[in-house]
Parts: C-alpha cells; structure tokens; sequence
C-alpha cells in the first residue's frame, strides 16, 4: 500500500515537472537573452567566463521551474492528478504521456464551460488515441456525453452516456442524465422506465430526487395535471421538499390555479429553493402567460 502510494505521489510530481519545463525553458530564454541585452549595452569590450554564464542561466531556469511548479502544486491542491473532478476520473488518465496531456485540457475546458472545444478535445482523443485503457473510454465517453448533453445534443450524448457505462463507468447521477435525455429526445416512456427502476431500488443514492424528476418532465410536456400528482407525493414524502413545493406552484399556475400556485411559490423561497432566481423567472413565465390567456378570454 505504501509502494503504491509512494509511486502515484512520484507519478504527480513528475507530472509536474512535465507540465513546468516548457515554461520554465521560456522563461529562462527571455531572462538570458534581457541578460545578454543589458551586458552588450552596458560593457560592450567585456567578457564573462563561460563558467560564469553556465551558472546565470542555470539559475534562470531552475528558480522559474520552481515556481511554475509551486503554481501547478496550488492548483492541484490535494487532488493526485487532476485539478478537477479527481475522485470521479480514478486511476484514468494519470500517466506522463500524451493523452493525458490532452484530456487534461479538455478537463480544464469543460470545467471553464468552453463546452464545444471541450468537446472537441474528447472527441480527437477518442478518435486518435488507440491505447487507451477500458478505464480511461468509459471516464472519456462520460465527459463527452456531459459536453452534448449541456449542448442540448441529447440524441449523442445518450450515445456517449451508454457508451460510459459499457467501459465500466459509473456515478449515480448517470442513470437520472440518460433519462433526462430520453425525456428530451421524446422518448417519455423510456425516461419513465428508467425513473420507475430507480424508485424502486432500496439502494439508489438519489431516489428522494426521482418525483420530482418525473414531475420535471412532466412540466416540459405541459401536462401540469400529471406533474402535478408527482410534486404532491414529493411533497407528502417531504422528498427534495423546495424543488418539489416549487414544481407544485408551476403546475398549480398551468392549471391556472393561480392563488394556489402563488402560495407554493412562496413557500418553496422560503424553503430555499435551488436556483431561487432560474425558479422565479420560471414561474414568472408561467404565471404571465396564463394571465394573458384570462385576459384574452
């Protein structure tokens, strides 16, 4: 256990180093060619010893490695490989080669929500990279699905998705994006199979999210009277309770119960709702809109 913790540890810093050396060799060429500038201005007739000289740059190249060093370091913070999401990616892509490299960069895109070129760059490694571990596929075709997905590509990214979990990958949202995904390609009954296999799982991590997830779909079609029935066993189960008050007020207020809809909306604020601003101008929408059809009768 030890060796194996002493090898990942030496793994890193030699990732560092890597990663350090190109900047460091950059910054040491601009600090010795101002040297060689300020030397030729000031003392035009002088010479310094080669030994002199070998000393100067030597200099200029290790305490610029340390630094950049030292910044990779703070990055990285108490992560082994990967500044972002270390747990999840495991053992993949910790290697000093090129692919990890890359799927480093396209880490440091999708986490910057650059999700096209992140998406780009998963894509060119899955293309291009042929000794990619099963490990490694699973963790690479997860980010691609999550880049397609945010992207509104639903289609792909239930590809990339089920292509995950084929290699092997596996984090408990996973199940609840694929529905997500079906329900938005328009695929309801799948998205409804695979919510109804996640309640009744005693094990599932997120089933006190799964009404609410079926009443979210539900609002999307604009059936507010079967969403509606999901939020209120959400609700009496008190499951995701803000989110489930919240969706409750928008079904309400499709079903043009206006002053019901109104009090679950204060209700869940005062719940503290995820995303109370996203939420409010939501229900705002909603509201206005079913008032102008009042108006308009």
């Amino acid at each position: 256990m030890f060796l194996q913790l002493l090898a990942r540890r030496t793994r890193r810093v030699m990732t560092f180093i890597i990663r350090s050396v190109p900047k460091a060799l950059a910054a040491s060429a601009l600090f010795t060619a101002a040297f060689c500038t300020y030397k030729m201005i000031s003392a035009p007739e002088s010479t310094e010893p080669v030994s002199d000289i070998l000393m100067y740059m030597s200099v200029c190249f290790v305490l610029p490695l340390i630094a950049f060093m030292a910044d990779e370091m703070l990055k990285y913070k108490t992560s082994l490989f990967h500044k972002y999401d270390d747990e999840l990616i495991g053992n993949a892509f910790t290697g000093i080669n090129h692919k990890s490299s890359v799927f480093e960069k396209g880490l440091e895109l999708f986490h910057n929500g650059d999700f096209r070129n992140a998406l780009e760059v998963f894509t060119d490694l899955g293309n291009e990279e042929k000794n990619m571990t099963v490990e490694e596929k699973g963790v690479n075709e997860f980010y691609r699905g999550r880049c397609y997905h945010i992207l509104e590509a639903c289609p792909n990214a239930v590809i990339c998705y089920e292509n995950a979990l084929a290699n092997g990958f596996y984090i408990p949202e996973l199940p609840i994006f694929i529905a997500r995904c079906h329900a938005q390609n328009g695929y309801t009954e799948k998205a409804m199979k695979l919510y109804e296999d996640l309640l009744i799982r005693k094990d599932y991590q997120y089933s006190n999210r799964i009404r609410c997830e079926i009443g979210d779909m539900y609002l999307k079609l604009n059936e507010g009277k079967t969403a509606l029935k999901w939020f209120e066993e959400a609700i009496e189960r008190r499951e995701s309770y803000a989110n489930a008050l919240g969706g409750a007020a928008i079904a309400q207020t499709m079903l043009h119960n206006i002053k019901e809809g109104e009090a679950l909306y204060r209700q869940a604020l005062l719940n503290h709702i995820e995303d109370s601003i996203g939420f409010t101008r939501y229900y705002k929408e909603v509201q206005a809109a079913v008032l102008l059809e009042h108006n308009s009768d």
